[in-house]
């Protein structure tokens, strides 16, 4: 592949996976209006927030494991072409009973794109960058969800809330009108599906396997939990809505920026030196129990800053693991898993965080979270030390 050729075909590669997100996160300033216009409970409340997540979790292993046998391009192209249909079917969704099934088919939708894609990235990754591969794939994931809450918040306020989902269908039209011709298949032979099977078996018993889905799963689960209860808690600062945008917004898309940074950077280390710097992020994004307190928005937005690149840290490292292991027991099925692991994450932090919350109020929220993730970080520690006396610190 040609360097001009591989680079148009990079920039097809990453935008796709930019509209995927951005389509989800467009909407997300509007979502609890047309909820409460519609007078949902509760629990439909979070069937709607949640029932992207929950679609898109369940379909990425089977789609990413459909693609290694029939190829990428076809499902990223249909996955963008329904995303271009479903973002329409919000205009005709007037209960909650529609809306839950519009969220449902858009999380199914980007479930065909996010997983394949990433899939697609790491199989063209060459031999020892795939941390910069992975690190710009990242980076065009954090942005769509950092610039996704901040075009639709535009949008509305400017032309209503019917161009908001105009907007996302135009989106992923035009993703899609570069994929057609510029994102040629990638022809690779595949192992049989036993050989597949047994060394997917084999490989998820190695401690850095562990370790990747235990801190994409945690660092999910922390970034869910401040984009989801850190409005309730700002409420009592006296900090306006738009001042919490900005300060969600400002740390997603730190975690955009540097996340390619570290990917570079990951590429020079040795294996141990990857894993320490996965556990240090994490270690770093515990951080979060003090956001009770931070009063102002000042300390709010550090705090968001310090998690937005302890975030990037982790995930460089975890992305650029999870190629590497694509690589040798199926790509696109490896990536449905590892998407689907920091897809739980996303799903079980509004749940479990709104127990503790019902039972011991919004600070604890934060709390809870920050001693989850001393936990879940210890026990990658351990993963660690299990991995460097097995591999004598390579």
């Amino acid at each position: 592949m040609g360097e001009v050729m591989e680079k148009r075909t990079l920039f097809t590669l990453f935008f796709s996976i930019f509209a995927a997100i951005l389509g989800l996160s467009i909407i997300s300033p509007i979502l609890p209006i047309i909820a409460e216009d519609l007078r949902v409970t509760g629990v439909w409340m979070g069937l709607i927030f949640s029932g992207f997540a929950i679609s898109r979790a369940i379909v990425m292993p089977i789609m990413g494991g459909l693609s290694d046998k029939y190829g990428r391009k076809i499902f990223i192209a249909s996955g963008l072409l329904l995303l271009a249909v479903i973002s329409l079917l919000y205009l005709l969704a007037h209960n909650e009973y529609t809306l839950t099934a519009v969220r449902l088919l858009n999380g199914l939708a980007a479930g065909m794109v996010i997983p394949v894609a990433m899939a697609y990235a790491g199989e063209v990754a060459q031999e020892g960058k795939e941390g910069r591969a992975m690190g710009t794939f990242m980076m065009m994931y954090f942005l769509g969800v950092g610039v996704g809450p901040l075009l639709g918040g535009f949008l509305w306020h400017l032309f209503g809330m019917t161009s908001v989902f105009y907007a996302m269908s135009g989106i992923s039209v035009i993703a899609l009108l570069l994929v057609l011709p510029f994102l040629p298949e990638v022809k690779k032979h595949k192992a049989s599906k036993t050989e597949e099977h047994e060394s997917l078996k084999s490989i998820i018993k190695h401690d850095a396997v562990k370790i990747i889905l235990l801190i994409g799963f945690i660092s999910a689960f922390r970034q869910i939990v401040l984009v989801s209860f850190l409005p309730s808690q700002a409420t009592s600062f006296d900090i306006n809505a738009a001042q919490v945008g900005i300060i969600i917004a400002v740390g997603v898309i730190v975690t955009g920026i540097l996340v390619s940074y570290f990917g570079t950077v990951v590429d020079k280390l040795s294996k141990y030196k990857r894993l320490l710097m996965m556990i240090i992020g994490s270690f770093i994004g515990t951080i979060i129990f003090i956001v009770p307190l931070c009063h102002n928005f000042i300390t709010l937005l550090l705090v968001n800053v310090i998690i937005g690149i302890c975030t990037a840290m982790s995930i460089a490292v975890a992305t650029d693991i999870a190629a590497v292991i694509g690589k040798k027991v199926g790509m696109g099925f490896w990536m449905g898993i590892f998407n689907t692991t920091i897809s739980v994450g996303t799903i079980a932090a509004p749940l479990v965080a709104g127990v503790v919350m019902d039972y011991a109020g919004i600070n604890s929220v934060f709390y809870f979270a920050g001693i989850l993730s001393l936990v879940f970080t210890f026990t990658g520690c351990f993963y660690v030390w299990s991995w460097s006396k097995v591999n004598k610190r390579v």
